[in-house]
């Protein structure tokens, strides 16, 4: 009997995970904190990348813009804070998008940077942590023009232990007067640093689809 009650709180505390109501107050709540609004439809879905998220190891990971800065905060199975990371600010302005975890535990923080003496636009930037919390990279993944230039929107852990990427992004300068044809893109990213694109056909916006 007390061999069955040890298993069963043992596979309760194993599999715990914290719930995403805690997970934002602890977070989001907390420090007041905010996003960009295009990803704020994948908070809840397993996999996906957001505003706030739940992890593998039971816990969650926020990042966003709030009292202290661009920060990403990851939270252990019970809630505790197992650590706060201030993200270096660059350009003139930072729109952070979503944080995203691999198989690994790797946590990839996405935000567009606007630089305005170099593009109007944004240049999509990547950050990477591993699940202690260690720095292992920092880039962009586009450039500051209109062409080449992938915006992403979409992110999920992928089969390959990484990350799958998807969005769009412009290849050939458009005629004067008139808006860049917009093409699908999609990718994969590894904490290896390894992106690899993929271009697709030119994006109709008026489809529902898109929409």
């Amino acid at each position: 009997m007390k061999t069955a009650l040890f298993m069963i709180l043992f596979c309760h505390t194993a599999f715990a995970q914290l719930s995403l109501e805690a997970a934002k107050e602890k977070t989001v709540s907390k420090y007041h904190i905010g996003a960009s609004t295009y990803f704020d439809g994948f908070v809840g879905h397993a996999g996906y990348g957001a505003i706030v998220i739940l992890t593998a190891d039971g816990g969650a990971a926020s990042f966003c813009d709030g009292d202290e800065g661009t920060v990403l905060v990851k939270l252990t199975k019970s809630g505790m804070e197992q650590f706060k990371k201030k993200v270096t600010h660059k350009g003139d302005e930072m729109e952070p998008q979503a944080v995203a975890e691999d198989k690994a535990g790797n946590l990839y923080l996405f935000m567009l940077v606007y630089d305005h003496t170099k593009y109007r636009g944004g240049n999509e930037r990547v950050v990477c942590y591993n699940k202690a919390g260690t720095l292992l990279w920092d880039k962009y993944i586009g450039k500051f023009s209109a062409i080449n230039n992938p915006i992403v929107s979409w992110v999920r852990t992928g089969q390959g232990g990484g990350l799958e990427l998807r969005g769009h992004i412009a290849t050939e300068k458009p005629e004067e007067g008139k808006d860049p044809v917009y093409r699908f893109w999609e990718a994969t990213l590894n904490s290896k640093d390894l992106v690899t694109p993929r271009i697709g056909d030119a994006i109709d916006w008026a489809k529902s689809e898109w929409q």
